[in-house]
């Protein structure tokens, strides 16, 4: 028995002893194995591109991306990595080399570049936000430059047309951003191009100008035009930016714009001589659309309504639609009114004169009537102080006048008018009775003569 157990202590002896010098074995994890696929890294840069994209737009913000938030997005959908791993690869994508850019060389009359900026101005203590058309020539460093309300196709053609009639000439080639007004479908198979706008392609066909455009988030392609108009939006707007009306909005921009291009005029008067030419007539920039006028003498465009002459009620028009107002004409192409183009939805343009012969038939409809409340403040103020008990009487007045345009030839002015009526009418002619409307017209201080009291 004592020989048994030292036979078996000789066994674990030598057991043991080779486990002591044998290769060690490691144990296999049950944890499963974090992986950072081709489908996480995709997500990664989308998210990175994203936080680029905000910060180009918005200037320095706190709002920045961070590994976290990125682990956090991540789990959310579905995927399995850990923090650590995302830490390391979104540093790594940070810390990337920086892009090289190649220096441009451009003929004359070779190319231009498109862009559109936007730009904020109070008018009239309101904040407004207008849309900078910008076509540079980086040849001549001319940079060509117009404020829409919108930038929508009209504009968007109309800028062009504009630019191609100061310039006296086409370029040989336009390069332009993936504006929707541009480019239609992005197609990502290989080998395919991308589809531009029917609009864009009769402009292009109609000039012969060739169409060209940046790849994705990669501004720099167009960078003269992309410098230049932020560069003609600070210059212009950082210390000027209230202004009264739009009018004078519009003559400062082009004011200030002459003064911005004059150092290169020499350069681009050179560049002039190598434009393609001009055809006789410019390109119609109307946009033509069929319309049937409603009940209430009203059509539809882009969501607003304009009014048309009531005897149109129930029938089509034809409306030649621009970029600031539309024209309607009947079916034998008569001119039958015209609108500056509103720029929300649901809003009203309705001017008075279509609606004299059925407010003639209902006069108590007159007071509280949309036609009174958007037509001019003079009229208004006359209305109002004069006629609110017959308006019968205001409406035959109106009848005489053809527009609005035709009553400041007499001196009719909306600034003085309130000052006119206070100061001659208010003193002892309260009553309309007291002024002919036959001659009111004809002799009061609203036609520069004297007022007559009968």
């Amino acid at each position: 028995m004592e020989q048994l157990n030292q036979e078996n202590d000789k066994v674990k002896i030598a057991l043991i002893q080779e486990m002591i010098c044998s290769k060690p074995v490691r144990k296999i994890s049950s944890k499963k194995k974090t992986a950072l696929t081709p489908e996480v890294e995709q997500r990664i840069k989308e998210m990175v591109e994203i936080d680029e994209e905000r910060n180009k737009k918005l200037g320095p913000n706190k709002q920045q991306l961070t590994a976290a938030h990125i682990f956090r997005k991540l789990k959310g959908e579905g995927f399995t990595v850990s923090e650590s791993t995302i830490r390391a690869y979104y540093r790594k994508l940070k810390d990337k080399t920086k892009e090289c850019f190649i220096k441009q060389h451009y003929e004359y009359g070779q190319v231009a570049q498109y862009d559109f900026h936007q730009v904020k101005v109070v008018i009239d203590e309101k904040l407004r936000i207008y849309h900078q058309a910008t076509f540079s020539l980086p040849k001549s460093n001319i940079k060509l430059s117009m404020l829409f309300r919108n930038e929508n196709m009209e504009s968007f053609i109309t800028s062009l047309v504009q630019a191609f009639m100061f310039c006296g000439g086409v370029v040989r080639k336009i390069v332009f951003d993936n504006m929707s007004t541009a480019v239609k479908r992005f197609c990502f198979k290989t080998g395919k191009e991308k589809e531009y706008t029917d609009d864009l392609i009769k402009v292009s066909n109609y000039y012969g100008f060739a169409i060209e455009t940046c790849n994705p988030r990669r501004g720099n392609e167009k960078g003269h035009v992309e410098t230049g108009g932020k560069e003609i939006r600070r210059n212009l707007f950082c210390l000027k930016y209230e202004f009264d009306s739009e009018e004078e909005l519009f003559d400062y921009f082009e004011k200030e714009l002459k003064k911005y291009n004059q150092p290169f005029l020499e350069e681009f008067k050179k560049e002039q001589e190598y434009f393609l030419p001009l055809l006789v007539h410019p390109y119609e920039l109307g946009r033509l659309q069929h319309s049937k006028v409603n009940k209430l003498a009203l059509i539809s465009i882009d969501g607003n309504f304009y009014s048309v002459p009531d005897c149109y009620v129930e029938k089509k028009v034809l409306c030649n639609v621009y970029s600031n107002q539309l024209m309607v004409y009947d079916d034998k192409n008569n001119l039958i009114a015209q609108h500056a183009k509103k720029d929300g939805k649901g809003e009203y343009s309705i001017n008075i004169l279509h609606y004299i012969e059925t407010l003639l038939k209902k006069p108590k409809a007159l007071p509280n009537s949309y036609a009174l409340k958007q037509a001019p403040e003079f009229l208004q103020s006359i209305f109002n102080q004069y006629f609110s008990t017959n308006p019968k009487e205001f409406l035959l007045f109106l009848k005489n006048i053809e527009s609005f345009d035709e009553l400041s030839k007499y001196g009719f002015k909306n600034a003085e008018i309130k000052e006119i009526i206070n100061n001659d009418f208010g003193n002892g002619l309260s009553d309309i009775d007291k002024v002919s409307l036959n001659h009111l017209h004809l002799t009061s201080h609203l036609f520069g003569q004297e007022v007559v009291n009968e």
